[in-house]
């Protein structure tokens, strides 16, 4: 059983992987919150459960949560938990703990104690983690900050069972440099945007911590010398209608695009000519930045946790210091003003995708380190 918060970050993320899974001969289920996306998954053959946990600490929201998950896991044999996101795997191992399950594992897209929080939140997570890592027989991480606490702090007993893998992975086959210019013309048709244009975009939930207002700002920045160039955000989150608001009073309705939740990321990567994610959140792997890659498009992201382990700065696009929306730009405009550097950033982008981040690759690899947990706790 897989257990997320969101039943949106199985359609999203895990899908793969629980194909292959299955394909392995294994019964694979997933308990997350009810929203339009388990649907989906059943109508994809996955039985879903329901834990009604919401994106808050609440008490006795989560006490529920707990004993619902506990009777899922029951009610089906399930011998092994996979948790993941921070809400649902605290909740997720405490449940899989009292119900009796076999195997628990903490898949971290990304620990909650990150270098970018204050010490006072850091340290809570980091406490509330340590607590968690002595019921939690495996982890799984993507980067080299969450590896290096996970060992150094002993997070479970036994640190041979955490494992670092190279990340969720990317469909090299759907997420490429191939646009048809019938597709080019139609999107561009549908932005509004006129004349010959770069397109810089951005792709995140949005909320604060994703760099967004950063972005925003950047985009403020460089649009005041000027008009050559469009903004795109694509994504929803909490921070959408206040973002919308700054646009307007900035004008910048013009030139930068605020789109909202998009089924056509892979289209609008290869429209665009440069990718930019000015991250400080609790990142594991940003996925985007790989399908960026994928897509041949150089990539701006921050000095930050996950982030700076997908880029390569000044071979695959270059890293900035988080909160800084003035070295953001700079960068921005180097990138706008260069042609031929935008070219080999983004052909060195794809080389490292399909070295290192083939989706297959990724979710077999998943799988072993899944495996050789469950054969270590049983030998």
């Amino acid at each position: 059983m897989h257990i997320t918060r969101a039943s949106l970050m199985a359609w999203q993320f895990l899908l793969p992987l629980i194909n292959e899974q299955k394909k392995n001969g294994h019964y694979v289920c997933i308990c997350g919150a009810e929203d339009k996306y388990v649907s989906i998954l059943r109508s994809r053959g996955i039985d879903v459960f329901i834990h009604k946990l919401k994106r808050s600490l609440n008490l006795y929201s989560i006490l529920k949560a707990i004993f619902m998950i506990r009777q899922h896991i029951k009610n089906n044999r399930i011998n092994v938990v996979i948790c993941h996101t921070p809400l649902g795997s605290g909740v997720g191992r405490i449940a899989a703990k009292i119900s009796g399950a076999h195997h628990i594992i903490y898949f971290a897209h990304g620990l909650p104690c990150s270098p970018a929080q204050n010490k006072f939140i850091w340290l809570f997570w980091f406490s509330i983690e340590k607590m968690l890592g002595k019921i939690t027989d495996a982890i799984i991480l993507m980067n080299d900050y969450d590896e290096k606490i996970c060992k150094q702090y002993h997070f479970i007993k036994d640190i041979k069972n955490i494992f670092r893998i190279s990340g969720m992975g990317v469909d090299l086959k759907k997420f490429n440099n191939q646009i048809e210019n019938n597709h080019y013309r139609s999107i561009k048709e549908e932005l509004g945007i006129k004349g010959e244009k770069k397109t810089v975009i951005c792709i995140a939930y949005i909320v604060k911590e994703k760099g967004v207002f950063e972005y925003l700002e950047a985009a403020r920045q460089i649009c005041e010398k000027r008009h050559d160039v469009c903004f795109l955000l694509a994504g929803f989150g909490p921070s959408i209608k206040k973002l919308k608001m700054l646009s307007r009073r900035f004008k910048l309705e013009e030139n930068l695009k605020i789109l909202g939740w998009r089924d056509d990321i892979n289209f609008l990567l290869k429209f665009s000519d440069i990718f930019v994610l000015p991250s400080y959140y609790f990142e594991g792997l940003p996925v985007s930045i790989l399908e960026a890659m994928a897509c041949c498009k150089p990539v701006i992201t921050t000095k930050h946790r996950g982030c700076e382990d997908a880029v390569v700065d000044g071979v695959t696009g270059y890293l900035v210091p988080i909160r800084n929306p003035k070295k953001l730009a700079e960068k921005i405009i180097i990138l706008l003003n260069d042609d031929q550097k935008r070219i080999y950033m983004g052909r060195a982008g794809r080389k490292i995708a399909e070295r290192n981040y083939d989706i297959e690759k990724c979710s077999k690899l998943i799988i072993d380190k899944i495996e050789t947990a469950i054969n270590r706790r049983e030998c």
